[in-house]
């Protein structure tokens, strides 16, 4: 876990004499006592170093030659530029092929390493570099090191570094960590933020609320966000916007305005060239269908949202099949639904996939659903049975997947029927009832609030 700062409203624009010996002593890691050997008392050097006494020329000299760094900072608007622009990248990342081949381009450039505070922004940018590209054993090794230099940081920095801890605990799928980050990171922002900056902020704390379900702050700051990328025009961060504000009106009812906001997502992503986004766009509309029980209009978007995601995403490819052979069930379409169930197997045959491989929650998490539903079709009852009480239900309930969870204690209930076993079925049936009662419970609570 990461450790989340106490909130500073007060930092400083750049360093002073002291911060700098400072900040390369602790760079080097030199102690203040080895420091100040044979130049002066460790005491007056930490006085130095907390901005009460301003050393004389001959011990700054003999400092500065010591920890091998100029007697005053250089002025260095390239290494700006190159950070700027590496910063400007990860903003919106489009493609993770372009981030990575700028970087490879950058990393070793001596001019990022010239002056303290173009190092320490570099730093910073390094951070969501990592959590961009994916290696987050590295972004966490990276977080904790710079830990060490936030008395260093100006307020943009300060906040950067807050926002990225939030980026970190959302890519781990530690949502409510996440939040509490991101509105850390809001209160201690600088005006001087540009526009897309605090776009990027609100959506942040849009998409991390959605998946706390704090609807109304969720639908607050998707709104702001969606209002400044509209002025920008930033069209893939409408289309998110749009649809994570479709996904909470759809979990309180408001479905005619959910809609409105899955079409126009839907008719942004459809203009660009993004197929992951057009996959998402897809998805989501069909799962709003499926919770409307249209389930032929839901396979419609599913069947394509399935021809845009690429080989290699197979928890979305599981995804995508596991909401078909439900909406299948659901029409008792059953020959259909095997179908599919043949091709999620392919898919996991092909990459000898297993709950073992190495993956993140959300893999095992589709991978556990669609192995419930393997087991179903195949009549591997018992093996149904304890898949969907053990595993599958305990998942649902943590992310608050009502309908999922009616779904499948109904379909649980009626193989019981089957059986004859009608104590089991009434029990199941019981919960699958208070499922879809919890459904209506988020609602009045939203409206109540």
């Amino acid at each position: 876990m990461i450790e989340v700062l106490p909130m500073q409203t007060e930092r400083r624009e750049s360093m002073d004499t002291g911060m700098r010996l400072k900040y390369h002593r602790m760079k080097k890691r030199i102690s203040l006592e080895d420091l100040a050997s044979g130049i002066l008392l460790p005491k007056e050097l930490k006085k130095i170093e907390s901005g009460l006494k301003e050393p004389g020329l001959k011990e700054l000299e003999a400092l500065c030659k010591k920890l091998a760094i100029p007697l005053a900072p250089k002025d260095n608007p390239v290494g700006k530029v190159l950070v700027k622009n590496l910063k400007t990248l990860l903003l919106h990342p489009q493609n993770k092929a372009k981030v990575m081949e700028q970087y490879a381009d950058i990393h070793d450039h001596p001019l990022l390493h010239s002056d303290e505070e173009t190092e320490l922004e570099y730093c910073i940018q390094q951070i969501r570099f990592f959590i961009v590209t994916g290696d987050l054993d590295s972004a966490e090794e990276k977080l904790k090191d710079i830990e060490r230099f936030k008395e260093f940081m100006n307020q943009e920095q300060f906040y950067l570094y807050h926002k990225y801890i939030g980026n970190y605990h959302y890519i781990l799928n530690e949502f409510n960590l996440a939040l509490k980050t991101y509105l850390l990171a809001e209160k201690i922002s600088p005006t001087t933020l540009t526009p897309s900056e605090f776009a990027d902020l609100y959506y942040s704390i849009g998409i991390s609320s959605t998946q706390c379900w704090e609807i109304s702050l969720a639908n607050k700051y998707s709104e702001m966000a969606l209002r400044i990328y509209q002025q920008e025009f930033v069209p893939k961060r409408i289309v998110e916007c749009h649809l994570n504000l479709a996904i909470n009106e759809r979990r309180i009812g408001n479905f005619r305005k959910a809609k409105e906001h899955f079409k126009h997502a839907l008719t942004i992503s459809n203009k660009l060239d993004n197929e992951p986004l057009k996959f998402d766009t897809e998805y989501n509309y069909g799962h709003f269908y499926f919770q409307f029980q249209n389930f032929e209009l839901a396979l419609e978007h599913l069947q394509k949202a399935m021809q845009y995601k690429p080989y290699e995403y197979t928890s979305d490819i599981l995804l995508g099949y596991c909401l078909m052979i439900k909406c299948y069930i659901e029409l008792n379409k059953w020959d259909d639904a095997k179908d599919i169930l043949e091709k999620g197997h392919a898919a996991i045959n092909e990459k000898n996939l297993s709950l073992s491989s190495p993956s993140n929650e959300t893999f095992k998490e589709i991978y556990i659903e669609f192995m419930c539903l393997s087991y179903f079709l195949n009549n591997e009852i018992k093996k149904f049975e304890e898949e969907l009480l053990e595993n599958l239900v305990p998942i649902l309930e943590s992310h608050n997947k009502n309908f999922e969870l009616g779904f499948y204690l109904t379909l649980l209930g009626n193989t019981y029927i089957k059986q004859s076993d009608f104590l089991k079925a009434t029990t199941a049936f019981k919960k699958s009832n208070q499922s879809f009662r919890n459904l209506l419970t988020i609602k009045e609570e939203w409206k109540e609030s």
